[in-house]
């Protein structure tokens, strides 16, 4: 018997509570590549986010080398961000770009999904 073909991964920005380890069990099973980052302001941010989607070396840890490095992924990849709550309080403006570039990709291939997890006094696991 014949299955139906798997439709393929769509991005999008997903807020939850759900626990973070949770959700990237769920996202890697639909075959995503997992990676998270607590992180509350923008500097920390942008080290966070290369190390967990493991960016090469030369990237340069600002929002252009973010974009280059999210547009050459090259399979699904999720990001899981922890604490991001705390930028877009204290640094509304840095948020708002940080925010309006990962939607961008959002609506890119391959597919991109954001998460942005509030689970009070929790980071990401070190494996995620």
């Amino acid at each position: 018997m014949n299955q139906a073909p798997t439709p393929p991964l769509r991005g999008e920005v997903i807020r939850t509570t759900t626990a973070v380890d949770e959700v990237a069990v769920g996202l890697r099973n639909r075959g995503y590549i997992v990676g998270g980052v607590y992180a509350g302001d923008k500097s920390e941010f942008l080290l966070r986010v290369g190390k967990a989607l493991r960016f090469p070396s030369w990237y340069g840890r600002n929002l252009d080398a973010l974009w280059d490095c999210l547009t050459d992924l090259t399979a699904p990849t999720a990001l899981i961000w922890v604490n991001w709550a705390d930028l877009a309080i204290d640094h509304p403006q840095d948020w708002s770009a940080i925010i309006t570039l990962l939607r961008d990709r959002v609506q890119t291939e391959p597919a991109f999904t954001l998460v942005l997890a509030t689970e009070p006094g929790s980071e990401p696991s070190a494996d995620l």
